[in-house]
């Protein structure tokens, strides 16, 4: 036996647990990061018979919601310009330490201050809520698109458990609290999930998979656009990777490094060549030739989302919850619904792990064959369909497929291309889209509201 052969087996096994490791706490954190995304937001829609209480007379259920939409929608849509002028650690770390105090906030607003001016402060605080939880969420998708499928496969999944998770500690509190004050239990199960999702980002900083998002980034800063053509300049092959934390501050530092880089070349009696008249620095584009550019090369999938989550919120949650319930098991029978429709929506996203299981085709098919669920959830609400099983096996299906095509259409949307900073901006837009499908397709459900009637 060679003592030299297992010492190298010995080595290369270690080395090949390592990454393993690395991968393995990466998608844990990116599940976290999915999560707390939509867990305060999740609390809120739950408890909103508590500020229902706090405001009577005032449409808490349909006004509410809507500050938020609003600036995940604003944020949505200049985040692919604004991101470089903000660091990835305020964009995640930062966001979700506010987002733990307005979580906190607002319904002690909504408890001291029953009058006009707690409501309209409480509209403001959600307004603001909806910044940082653009921030965090679409970012975060960005990051995920950069690494891979697989990771942003466990990020919508976590996006899904969110609902769930809280959905479950519904019925728990109708059981054994039954009390609308219960949604100080559901913003701390969302805080203590922020939480770990920060103590997590320090360790994420040491793997392998956070200095693949920071190079993407550092090659994004060094690209212009030729006719459509993506031009970075290379790097010298000694250059120095920075691995630790302070890469978050790169925009600062890669500036400062262009300047020296520059005057060196002064010095040197090199003149640096002009920018050909054809070029457009990614970096220095405005809004809206982002915008265009990024939705060009991901085309059809922003447009696809959109129309999917209109499709999705036509129905979901306000047809659903006119189906009839008698008086006493009102708030259970919403619960079941909303429990079939989240656990449904997880369980879509995780099948949806398997790439081969889909193409844009088979996806925009199975988006056409959903259009048969206005004719069920319109029925059920009608009471044409009375059975209640028959009304929580909808919902479950309704949400298999919402899981499955949304994370099919952000699993596509990354391949349009090859280059890792362009992957994080069209995950910026497709974050963007699916807020504002969200919106429209809570207005567009309007017509719908007395349906049962």
């Amino acid at each position: 036996m060679n003592p030299n052969s297992t010492t190298d087996d010995t080595q290369f096994s270690l080395l090949e647990k390592k990454p393993k490791k690395s991968q393995l706490f990466s998608k844990i954190f990116f599940f976290t990061l999915g999560v707390s995304s939509l867990s305060g937001w999740n609390a809120i829609l739950t408890g909103l018979s508590y500020f229902a209480d706090q405001y009577e007379g005032r449409n808490v259920y349909f006004i509410l919601p809507i500050p938020n939409f609003l600036s995940l929608c604003l944020i949505g849509l200049f985040l692919p310009r604004i991101s470089s002028l903000l660091s990835m650690f305020f964009r995640i770390v930062w966001s979700l330490i506010i987002l733990c105090g307005l979580l906190f906030l607002l319904p002690m607003i909504a408890l001291e201050m029953h009058s006009t001016l707690g409501y309209w402060l409480c509209l403001a605080t959600i307004f603001i809520m909806g910044i940082f939880s653009a921030l965090q969420q679409n970012s975060s998708i960005g990051m995920s698109g950069i690494l891979g499928p697989e990771y942003v496969n466990v990020f919508f999944i976590g996006t899904g458990a969110s609902g769930t998770i809280i959905t479950i500690f519904r019925l728990i509190s109708l059981a054994a609290i039954d009390s609308e004050k219960s949604i100080f239990l559901y913003i701390g199960i969302a805080v203590l999930w922020n939480i770990g999702a920060i103590v997590m980002y320090f360790a994420f900083t040491k793997t392998p998979q956070y200095r693949k998002i920071i190079q993407a980034h550092k090659k994004g800063r060094k690209s212009v656009l030729v006719h459509d053509q993506i031009v970075t300049q290379e790097e010298p092959d000694n250059a120095v990777q920075n691995d630790s934390l302070i890469s978050d501050i790169i925009n600062s530092e890669i500036a400062n490094q262009n300047n020296q880089t520059e005057t060196s070349d002064h010095k040197n009696g090199i003149v640096p060549s002009k920018q050909n008249k054809d070029q457009i620095s990614i970096e220095k584009m405005n809004v809206i030739q982002t915008l265009v550019w990024i939705n060009k090369v991901a085309f059809p999938i922003p447009l696809l989302i959109v129309i999917l989550y209109i499709q999705t919120f036509m129905m979901f949650p306000g047809v659903a919850f006119q189906k009839p319930f008698d008086a006493n098991f009102i708030y259970w029978g919403q619960c079941f619904i909303s429990l079939g429709y989240n656990f449904g929506d997880t369980l879509g996203k995780f099948i949806a792990g398997n790439r081969q299981l889909f193409n844009l085709q088979i996806l925009i098919g199975l988006f056409l064959g959903r259009f048969v669920f206005y004719y069920t959830f319109i029925a059920i609400a009608q009471g044409t369909l009375a059975a209640d099983w028959i009304t929580y096996v909808n919902t479950f299906l309704f949400g298999i497929l919402n899981g499955f095509i949304t994370t099919g259409y952000m699993i596509l949307g990354p391949e349009k291309t090859n280059e890792g900073f362009v992957k994080e901006k069209i995950g910026f837009v497709s974050g963007f889209a699916l807020c504002f499908g969200i919106m429209l397709g809570s207005f567009l459900a309007l017509p719908f509201s007395n349906i049962s009637k």
